[in-house]
């Protein structure tokens, strides 16, 4: 059944919200970390710069901002598409009821959506702590509660994953590959906000391991989701980060550092590779200039340079997929596996319309993306790195049982693997 649309109800709503809001206090405003709050609620366990043994375990989550009640329980489609709107008419109350209270705290810009779920995967890798101890935690992204712009979004971070005896901030280093809700494109408080709380490097940073390495990229440098760069930053900021003129880049310049590594990863929050919600970001031009072209040149450095996996965040789902293209006759795969149900609210999955439309996309460019998995599902991952081997074992979080995990997915990637010769139909694809 079509759905009807309510203009003179949401214009009432959104005139009640604005006259409460006024009423109760306003609109919060941005500040900076380092002078709304001491050192000591962000000082933590700096990551490591090289890690020694031969096998390495480490925890990757992401996407744990908070999520909108008016956004999630009244302004989505499905909240009003529903049999329970036709059999219980009084039930759009309690619907006006989320959109009054939600529309309140967005314009005071106070996120209030989702700790229960940010809680039970906190609980479920505490635990998973408990039994083994990682070298490090790798976050992909989204951390301070909606814009990391405002000091306040950053507490609600630092208070849920830094304080009490569970810690994970305070027992663990923590690698943090920025996300577009933390901001780190604005250059007076997003930005200064992130490094007071990781360090001036943490944007890009790279970790060895005996025979593999781990790069890990601020991609919001790519994806501008709040276009806050002008056209000609982004175009320097793509040369000097990613992919240089004549000049290399600080990528290029660290994949050539590591050639002799085996295993390269790169840990970043946009994912080049998706077939999820996200993909779309590379063809919206308000996100920057030349998308599409970025993102063929970049999987291209990657893939010559034998990068083949990533770690992202961004969908707020579990994904794996597999990008395959073929170069000088040889079949190059980069893995990506997609982390990002770490507490907001998780996303549907991909139809098979929506999966066929947007391999498509990636085919016009010359590479072959295959689902390999996928579930709307809270979870964490554990990656172990043994050699030039790279396990990752996802964990389906239960919101109401977090302590009690269920294998999710298994993968893992070997950087040593035998080059594989291209055939006939996947030369002629290219």
């Amino acid at each position: 059944m079509r759905q009807r649309s309510h203009p003179i109800r949401f214009a009432v709503l959104i005139a009640l919200t604005a006259v409460l809001v006024t009423s109760v206090g306003g609109c919060a405003s941005m500040e900076l970390v380092e002078e709304e709050y001491d050192e000591e609620l962000y000082a933590f366990i700096e990551p490591p710069e090289a890690v020694q043994p031969d096998s390495t375990r480490f925890l990757v989550v992401g996407d744990t901002q908070h999520s909108w009640r008016a956004e999630h329980r009244f302004w989505r489609r499905h909240n009003w598409a529903t049999w329970w709107q036709l059999a219980f008419p009084f039930y759009q109350l309690t619907r006006v009821g989320n959109g009054f209270v939600g529309g309140i705290n967005y314009l005071r810009q106070k996120p209030d959506l989702g700790s229960r779920e940010r809680a039970a995967v906190r609980t479920a890798m505490h635990a998973a702590t408990e039994e083994h101890e990682p070298a490090f935690i790798v976050h992909t992204g989204d951390m301070a509660a909606h814009d990391g712009r405002y000091a306040e979004h950053w507490h609600h971070f630092l208070d849920e994953y830094g304080s009490g005896e569970a810690s994970l901030l305070r027992s663990y280093p923590f690698v943090a590959a920025a996300g577009n809700h933390d901001l780190t494109n604005d250059p007076n408080y997003g930005r200064p906000n992130y490094e007071a709380i990781f360090g001036a490097d943490a944007r890009f940073q790279t970790i060895e391991f005996p025979d593999a390495v781990l790069f890990v990229v601020d991609s919001n440098l790519i994806v501008d989701q709040e276009s806050i760069m002008t056209d000609e930053q982004h175009k320097a900021a793509f040369r000097s980060w990613f992919v240089g003129d004549e000049t290399p880049s600080w990528l290029e310049r660290q994949l050539e550092a590591h050639r002799d590594k085996s295993l390269k990863i790169i840990a970043s929050h946009h994912p080049l590779s998706t077939l999820s919600w996200h993909e779309r970001d590379f063809r919206k031009d308000a996100y920057g200039p030349n998308l599409m072209d970025k993102r063929e040149r970049l999987i291209n450095l990657l893939l010559d340079h034998d990068v083949q996996a990533m770690l992202t965040g961004h969908e707020h789902l579990y994904e794996r997929n597999q990008l395959t293209a073929c170069r000088n006759d040889t079949l190059r795969t980069m893995h990506t596996v997609i982390s990002s149900g770490g507490g907001a609210i998780v996303r549907p999955t991909t139809t098979a319309e929506e999966e066929r439309t947007r391999k498509r996309h990636y085919a016009s460019q010359g590479f072959d993306v295959t689902l390999q998995a996928q579930k709307s599902v809270y979870h964490y991952t554990w990656a172990t790195i043994e050699g030039a081997t790279l396990t990752l074992d996802t964990y389906e979080v239960d919101v109401s049982t977090p302590t009690e995990v269920t294998l999710l997915d298994h993968v893992t990637i070997r950087g040593d693997a035998a080059s594989q010769a291209c055939t006939l139909t996947e030369s002629s694809s290219q």
